[in-house]
């Protein structure tokens, strides 16, 4: 009966005090409104205009109300804190009657509240971020028994790359817990450092292929060239013998003008592709092969009896 009476009296006070800053007239109202439905035993649709009373005149007498109400609702953590504040209010409005009731009440509402203790795992991400009832808590928070309204609680840890592992708790009126959380999963989203922009560079240059080739080539020709050339003298050398005027009497000594004709022919075009291989070597030197490239440029040369065969790929 002592809460009731000091409720009402301090109501009746509030109401003959004159205008101060701000919107006393509205908060008076307000507080009015919320009293008479607290005292039909509606707090929840009290709560709203006591708010509102104090948003614009905050007053003890308002404190003390609300956090009243807010008890009855089961809102403890906020009715412990609005018990402590208008504590404080009363002191310096000179208050003493709600100054020891707000103490009396704050004192015995201490116990009844809940506790939950939140640790992060050793192996959680250090980024991992805590949320609780959708709340932030910062890494002080962590490991300290902070004060709850009893009911269900929803956790939540996060970080970057694992999935966001979500606990639901519930806790009785006094009741304290401990619970140690880590990350969910990881999501295989991990993010990466792009690669810092490289300038425009022009390609590396490497002695190519082909200048190798080609004077291979070229030296190969020129022997060729050489051997068949002193091949076709001799036979040439022969055939003058055997067929003066280029009369032949026998066939062995036509086989030896034929033999002398194609050796020539050979010596030939072994010059002339000798002269193609050091082209390609020269082209190998003055433009030569860009570092990476894949496919190797090759070149082949084939000697037969009656001809000389030039392949390549480039």
């Amino acid at each position: 009966m002592r809460i009731r009476a000091c409720l009402v009296a301090a109501a009746i006070v509030l109401w003959q005090l004159p205008a101060a800053a701000g919107d006393p007239a509205t908060a008076r109202e307000q507080l009015k409104i919320g009293y008479l439905l607290a005292q039909d035993g509606k707090c929840d649709e009290a709560l709203p205009h006591l708010v509102e009373s104090l948003r614009l005149d905050p007053k003890a007498i308002t404190l003390i109300n609300l956090a009243d109400c807010e008890e009855k609702v089961g809102k403890l953590t906020s009715a412990m804190s609005h018990w402590v504040d208008a504590r404080a209010r009363a002191q310096a409005e000179g208050l003493r009657p709600i100054e020891e009731e707000a103490t009396t009440r704050a004192t015995a509402l201490e116990p009844r509240l809940a506790r939950l203790t939140i640790v992060l795992s050793p192996t959680a991400p250090k980024d991992a971020v805590v949320e609780r009832d959708g709340v932030v808590l910062g890494a002080p928070s962590m490991g300290i028994p902070l004060p709850l309204d009893p009911g269900p609680h929803a956790i939540v840890v996060k970080a970057t790359g694992r999935a966001d592992a979500t606990s639901q708790i519930t806790l009785g009126e006094g009741e304290s817990k401990r619970i140690e959380l880590d990350a969910g999963p990881s999501t295989g989203a991990a993010t990466t450092q792009p690669s810092p922009p490289q300038g425009d560079k022009a390609p590396e240059r490497s002695l190519s292929p082909l200048v190798f080739i080609g004077f291979g080539v070229a030296a190969a020709g020129v022997a060729a060239g050489s051997v068949t050339g002193l091949m076709a003298l001799g036979a040439g050398s022969d055939a003058k013998t055997s067929c003066p005027d280029l009369r032949c009497g026998n066939q062995q000594a036509f086989d030896d003008v034929e033999s002398g004709r194609m050796l020539g022919t050979v010596s030939t075009v072994s010059f002339i592709v000798a002269g193609a291989g050091a082209a390609l070597g020269v082209y190998g030197l003055l433009w030569g092969k860009p570092s990476g490239a894949k496919r190797e440029p090759s070149v082949g040369v084939s000697l037969a009896p009656a001809s000389v065969a030039l392949r390549g790929r480039f």
